[in-house]
This record gives C-alpha cells, sequence and structure tokens, in this order.
C-alpha cells in the first residue's frame, strides 16, 4: 500500500502500472481503487517461474484487469517473460497463480520421491533424470529442480520458504 501512495502522487492519469507480486487479492484491490481514483490504471500481472527462470526469461505472465489496458503493456511483458496471457477481470491473474503454485508443490514433491526412488534402486540419477524428463513422467519442475537433486546441491535455491513478511 505504501507504493500504491507513492505511485498515486506521482504517476501521470492513464498510466498502466503492472503488479507482478503474489500479495492477497484484497491487498492488491485496494491499491486499485487508491492508484484509480488518481486515473492510473493499475492491472494484476503475476509470474510463473522461478528466479533461475527469470534470469534466462523463462516466465509465464498472468495477467488480469482492463485487456485494453493489457493490449498496450503487451511489448513490455515480451521483454521479460516467455509468454503471457490474458486471464480476465482484475484478480484472475493472482487466482490462476494461486492454482499453479498448488502445482508447483505438487509435482516438486513428486519430483522428489521419483528420484529418492530412483536413487535407492541403484540408478544413475543423471541418466533417470534425462530420460524421464523427456517422457510422460516429465514436468517443467523435474526439469528446474531435477539437475539440483541429482547433484544433491540446493545451493542455487530457486525459492525461498517464506516469501511473505509476517507483520
Amino acid at each position: 500500500m505504501d507504493t500504491a501512495a507513492e505511485l498515486a502522487k506521482s504517476a501521470r492519469r492513464n498510466q498502466i502500472v503492472v503488479e507482478t507480486s503474489t500479495l492477497p487479492i484484497p491487498a492488491k484491490e485496494e491499491a486499485r481503487k487508491r492508484l484509480a481514483s488518481r486515473g492510473v490504471i493499475l492491472l494484476d500481472c503475476t509470474l510463473s517461474g522461478t528466479g533461475a527462470q527469470a534470469r534466462v526469461k523463462d516466465l509465464i505472465v498472468y495477467a488480469s484487469g482492463d485487456r485494453k489496458s493489457y493490449r498496450r503493456i503487451g511489448p513490455v511483458l515480451e521483454g521479460f517473460a516467455r509468454a503471457h496471457y490474458y486471464v480476465g477481470a482484475f484478480g484472475a491473474g493472482s487466482k490462476v497463480k494461486f492454482v499453479a503454485n498448488l502445482l508447483v508443490a505438487i509435482h516438486n514433491v513428486a519430483a522428489a520421491e521419483a528420484m529418492v526412488l530412483a536413487m535407492k534402486s541403484g540408478l544413475d540419477p543423471a541418466m533417470v533424470l534425462k530420460v524421464v524428463a523427456d517422457g510422460a513422467g516429465g514436468s517443467r519442475m523435474l526439469q528446474v529442480r531435477g539437475p539440483m537433486m541429482v547433484k544433491g546441491d540446493y545451493s542455487d535455491a530457486t525459492m525461498k520458504v517464506q516469501t511473505c513478511r509476517r507483520t
């Protein structure tokens, strides 16, 4: 809200603000209303992907809010994301992100369990990762996090456990 308040002070009418964080929808809605009072358009554009994926422009944007504004900022999104999708009214971007986060968690656990099974079975983890990731058992999270599992090296974390500040 502090950021929205500061933006509201200096933003120009019809300026488009792209909000990419994973915050509660009511907080985003409050920020949207505050900015709208100054004629500023806030889009809820959550990101799907890890920090490691961001470094190589492997992000997806779930955009929601004013469709005309979304169309205007498409070239900006293309500058940092592999793909972007308009998913509906303001807040729908966050809802899609919550769905994606659930699947990411499930895929992470499944990938880890599968790699442990492979290792305990005496299989070469690098070989298993290569052949399974290429088949029907593959997933994006296996591709992203599988190499860390093979090496047993998690020092370059792609996600942190705590993602929000507690007050």
